[in-house]
């Protein structure tokens, strides 16, 4: 199976990344029927398939290092994937790729995965403000990491009507961590500093950020 790598980020949180190179009919397999919708799935393009099967798939196997039940993965009214009946956080990313989990039974948790290309630069002006742009400097890697950590930023806060531009900010953070960015999540009523790690796995940006 081309699950890359999974890692104990501490006692009680875990994050996996797979990378997608199996069909969906053996990524089927190693999901139990009774936790794959039959009809919705079944007309998704097989891309899709194969990016939701790889996703619940590495979902379960995290799950099985804190419990043997299959509970099941429902989804919040924000859209915040949750599992019913229990208490453990999580959050789900993919590509066409790469999908990549972060779950934990204590802490509020978010991720993202981005295939590092042009297209982030094209619309860099949607999603980046000007001082952010000082530090991205019309790099492509750069721009989509930004793009990225906004996005874990997003679910960190996992509610709607977030604008990127005015109300998620990445910077730098002050000193010598280079695997890591500081996100400021700031609306009307809510203001919040977070820590959000990066790395680069083929090709793709991953950020991820553990709110302890």
């Amino acid at each position: 199976m081309p699950l890359l790598h999974t890692r104990e980020l501490d006692a009680h949180t875990l994050l996996g990344v797979w990378l997608l190179d199996e069909e969906p009919a053996a990524l089927r397999a190693l999901l139990p029927a009774h936790l794959i919708p039959d009809e919705s799935l079944q007309l998704a393009h097989p891309r899709r398939q194969r990016e939701w099967l790889a996703s619940r798939t590495l979902t379960y196997q995290l799950l099985q290092h804190f419990t043997d039940k299959p509970l099941p993965l429902l989804r919040d009214p924000t859209g915040k994937p949750m599992f019913d009946g229990a208490h453990f956080q999580l959050s789900i990313t993919h590509s066409p790729r790469m999908a990549a989990v972060i779950l934990s039974e204590k802490y509020e948790v978010g991720i993202d995965i981005e295939l590092v290309s042009a297209k982030a630069l094209r619309v860099a002006d949607k999603f980046l403000t000007d001082r952010e742009k000082v530090f991205t400097a019309d790099d492509e890697q750069q721009t989509c990491l930004y793009w990225s950590a906004k996005e874990t930023l997003y679910k960190m806060y996992s509610q709607k009507r977030l604008i990127f531009k005015e109300n998620l900010l990445v910077e730098p953070p002050q000193g010598s961590e280079n695997n890591l960015l500081l996100g400021h999540v700031i609306t009307d009523n809510f203001s919040k500093l977070y820590q959000i790690h990066h790395e680069v796995l083929h090709n793709h940006v991953l950020t991820y950020s553990v709110d302890r």
